[in-house]
């Protein structure tokens, strides 16, 4: 029955993200009261109607754009006011457009290191903002993954001292402390993986969603082994904090720097 509730409404907000959604249309539709539904979505998605609202919406953006439809076209089949309120909606906290291409070409990368509860921490940035941060066992491993990473940028040869606060805020999130919002963040990525992404910035320190709640978050409930892979794929630990993603059954699933970091992580964020 709760399903049901949840399905019918999910079905006629995907028909029409465009429309201005009031709770009370969209209970009726679905058969239950506002806060029915309410309490529906969050035990079945784990978000609100209006998170899934506004999935929708980037998500019919999205689409048009990458079938050839103008900017405008898309702002207003997906029922946004304006194309800055488009684009903001898929961007990242701090996110810059890339400045380098495939590789790292014509990238100028700084990094630095430091030690936190979970292992040696590297961060890497260019001018404009992160754009790597990994967890190892020493700095000669983390740099070696780092060129890997860019293999055709122009990577310092010692620490920088300037990447101080980018570490700090690194080092605060594996202690499981707040961490100043928006860090710069200067990253490549797909439109899927900014969307995941983003996504996973939202869940809150202390809190997980399952893969296929992030996949309805991002309004394709469908797509949850593409979550994944973009969750395995994320250039930044613990800022873009994919182990707050774990499987439908509670499982811890996989994670890029390992089961055991990320069981440490959700614990200290709980405070356990």
């Amino acid at each position: 029955m709760i399903h049901q509730l949840v399905e019918r409404a999910c079905l006629a907000v995907t028909a029409r993200p465009d429309a201005r959604w009031s709770s009370d249309q969209l209970a009726h539709i679905a058969g239950a009261s506002p806060v029915q539904l309410q309490r529906a979505f969050k035990k079945v998605l784990g978000m609100s109607p209006r998170d899934f609202i506004t999935a929708s919406k980037r998500r019919r953006f999205l689409e048009t754009l990458k079938k050839g439809g103008r900017v405008t076209d898309a702002v207003y089949e997906a029922g946004y006011g304006s194309s800055s309120r488009a684009y903001e909606s898929i961007r990242l906290p701090g996110m810059t457009p890339a400045t380098y291409g495939r590789g790292g070409k014509g990238a100028e990368i700084q990094w630095t290191s430091a030690d936190s509860p979970i292992g040696r921490i590297l961060v890497a940035s260019t001018a404009r903002g992160l754009c790597f941060v990994e967890v190892g066992l020493n700095d000669r491993e983390l740099v070696v993954k780092l060129r890997d990473e860019f293999p055709l940028a122009t990577i310092g040869d010692r620490p920088s001292a300037r990447l101080g606060p980018l570490v700090a805020g690194a080092r605060a999130i594996a202690s499981a402390r707040p961490v100043p919002p928006n860090l710069p963040v200067d990253i490549r990525g797909t439109a899927f993986q900014w969307r995941v992404w983003r996504a996973l910035t939202r869940i809150p320190r202390g809190q997980t969603l399952s893969y296929a709640a992030v996949a309805a978050a991002i309004g394709q409930p469908s797509a949850v082994r593409a979550v994944a892979r973009a969750c395995a794929t994320n250039p930044l630990a613990l800022v873009v904090p994919c182990h707050r993603v774990v499987r439908t059954d509670g499982g811890l699933g996989g994670y890029r720097w390992g089961v055991g970091v990320k069981k440490r992580l959700l614990s200290k964020e709980r405070g356990d």
